[in-house]
Formats: structure tokens, C-alpha cells, sequence
């Protein structure tokens, strides 16, 4: 049977077939676009594939940060609806888009594993029983150490080294020059708009562009993000009692954007929390969740069906 699966986090889409094709596409999370364009985003996403397998059964898994584990039903029932249009059948299979993190190797179901990308999370298990859960409340309640609060923590400290208020700094000249607007009118503007959520964050990358350059008040900007990831990795590995034998898989654009924050989160993660071994970083997230599906396409493990992954049966009929 053929497999697919996507991730879908807070800013980009990524889907990938077992024979390697691949399709990128825009966010497909209400909070991040509203429900009008993820929806239209993920069923023409969710036909392709549909149309790349050529018909027949098959087994998918959606990986998405809209899933809240806690309140899931709206969420699964939406992603089972766009499913059940595209056409596709066979098993869907739906999670929050770190949890194949956890399960796939070199985790395995053992560790813990973060989110930086839009917005952040972080979820840990021993391996035997359901994972721990930090963060992952969305923009409003959480998202400490992503790129949104990366992008929101440059704005602002550029607004107030404009007006006097704080330390003179490079960012705001590099977010003038990057976005075309003055810090004042592009803060007005981002305030203006209905989802700001992923404008906010594509402003991380200058703020580590600024931090690499040696601004000051871009490295305050990065270390007080770094220190919200280590506190919410310290604080899952003690949600899921791990005290001996782990280590940290680490995912998002934020990682995989600046490799010198993972470095120097990779570094606190050994010297103050007692990783065994130093996190890797995973470079292709939707590589992660083939993965993961790969390896437990048939026997999820208890701690975390039905709680933390959910499986639907799709027939391909047109939903009403």
C-alpha cells in the first residue's frame, strides 16, 4: 500500500510521497491564515496527492500544529472532511506535527522533542508512558523561543532603540531595508492585519541575520529565546520523569534557518539539562513523519493512540 504524509506547520506545507515527490505550499492552520484559505490550501494540496497516487487505498499521516491534543474533535473532523473531498481513500492517520518527531528515529519514541518554527512546542516521553506535553497554546498563550516571538522581540526592541527608550541596534536599518517599511508603519501595519502571526515570524531571520552580526541588542533578542526553549525542555523532561539516557530531536525553520541558534541550544541542552548526547537537528521534518509512519503504519504505540495520534478510515465519498 502506498504512503504519504504531510507537515503542516504555522507558515509552510510540505507533502511527500513514498517515491520521493514532493509539494510545498502555504500554511494550512486556521489561526495562522484563517479557516477560509487553509482549508482551500489543504484540499488542493490533499487532491494532488490524490492524483499522485493514482488511485487505490492508502495510508496517510497529517502532521499539523492545529491539532490541539487536549480539544481535537473540531480539528479531526475538518481534516477528515477536506480528506474525505479530495478523493483519496484508505487510512488517515492525524497528529500535532511534533509527535513524529518523538516516535521517528533516532528518538524512537524516547526523548524529547522541540518545536521552533512559527511557533514552538515540546513533547517528551520515557518510552513507556504518554508523552508530556509544553507549550504549544498557540501565539497568544505560548510560542516562547519561536520564530514569531523572535520576529515580535525584534520589532520590538527596534521601536524602542528608534524612540530612545531602549539601546540604539542594527535591527531597525535591517527590518526598514528587509520589509520596505519604516520599524513605526511596519508595526502599525502588522498590528492591522487579521493573521499576523507568520509575518511576525518571517522577521526572525533578520533578527539572527543582526545577531551573527554582532549586534547586541539582537543577541538579548536570541538568548532570551534560547532560554525559554532549555526552560520548556527542562520542563517536559521532568513532566516525563526522564533522568538518565536521553537526548532531544530538534525541528522548525528556525533551526534550520540559523544553525548557529540550534548550536547554541544543542550545547545548553548537554551542559545544564544532562542530555547524553547532543540533540540532532532534523532537517526534513515531512522526511520525519514518513518515518514515523513507516515504523508504526500498523502497531501505534498505546501511550499515544488515541490520546496523541488518531486514525480515520476514508472512503473517498464527496462530504456533504
Amino acid at each position: 500500500m502506498r504512503n504519504w504524509v504531510i507537515d503542516a506547520g504555522g507558515s509552510r506545507t510540505t507533502a511527500l510521497l513514498d517515491d520521493g515527490t514532493r509539494w510545498r505550499e502555504g500554511s494550512v492552520n486556521p489561526a495562522s491564515v484563517g479557516a477560509s484559505a487553509a482549508d482551500h490550501t489543504l484540499l488542493g494540496l490533499l487532491r494532488a496527492i490524490a492524483r499522485g497516487l493514482g488511485g487505490g487505498p492508502s495510508t496517510g499521516w497529517l502532521a499539523t500544529a492545529g491539532v490541539d491534543a487536549d480539544e481535537p474533535q473540531r480539528e479531526l473532523d475538518r481534516l477528515g472532511r477536506l480528506a474525505e473531498r479530495s478523493g483519496l481513500t484508505g487510512t488517515l492517520v492525524i497528529s500535532r506535527d511534533i509527535v513524529p518527531l518523538l516516535l521517528a528515529p533516532p528518538l524512537g519514541g524516547r526523548g524529547v522533542a522541540v518545536v521552533s518554527g512559527t511557533g514552538s512546542g515540546f513533547l517528551a516521553s520515557d518510552g513507556i508512558r504518554p508523552p508530556a506535553s509544553v507549550g504549544g497554546c498557540e501565539y497568544l498563550g505560548s510560542d516562547e523561543g519561536s520564530a514569531f516571538a523572535l520576529g515580535l522581540g525584534g520589532l520590538r526592541a527596534a521601536v524602542r532603540g528608534a524612540d530612545g527608550r531602549g539601546a540604539p541596534t542594527a535591527l531597525g536599518p535591517a527590518l526598514a531595508e528587509h520589509t520596505g517599511s519604516s520599524v513605526p508603519e511596519l508595526a502599525r501595519r502588522l498590528a492591522a492585519e487579521p493573521f499576523p502571526k507568520a509575518a511576525v515570524a518571517a522577521l526572525s531571520a533578520v533578527v539572527c541575520r543582526c545577531w551573527l552580526d554582532g549586534d547586541a541588542v539582537a543577541a538579548r533578542v536570541v538568548r532570551a529565546a534560547i532560554t525559554e526553549l532549555v526552560g520548556g525542555v527542562r520542563a517536559v523532561r521532568d513532566a516525563a520523569g526522564l533522568t538518565d539516557g536521553w537526548s532531544a530531536a530538534l525541528g522548525g525553520g528556525v533551526f534550520h534557518g540559523c544553525p548557529a541558534f540550534a548550536e547554541a541550544l544543542c550545547h545548553r541542552i548537554v551542559k545544564e539539562l544532562g542530555a547524553d548526547r547532543p540533540p540532532v537537528v532534523v532537517d526534513d521534518p515531512a522526511h520525519a513523519v514518513l518515518a514515523a509512519l513507516r515504523a508504526h503504519e500498523h502497531d501505534l504505540p498505546a501511550s499515544v493512540a488515541g490520546r496523541w495520534v488518531w486514525r480515520r478510515q476514508l472512503d473517498g465519498g464527496e462530504a456533504r
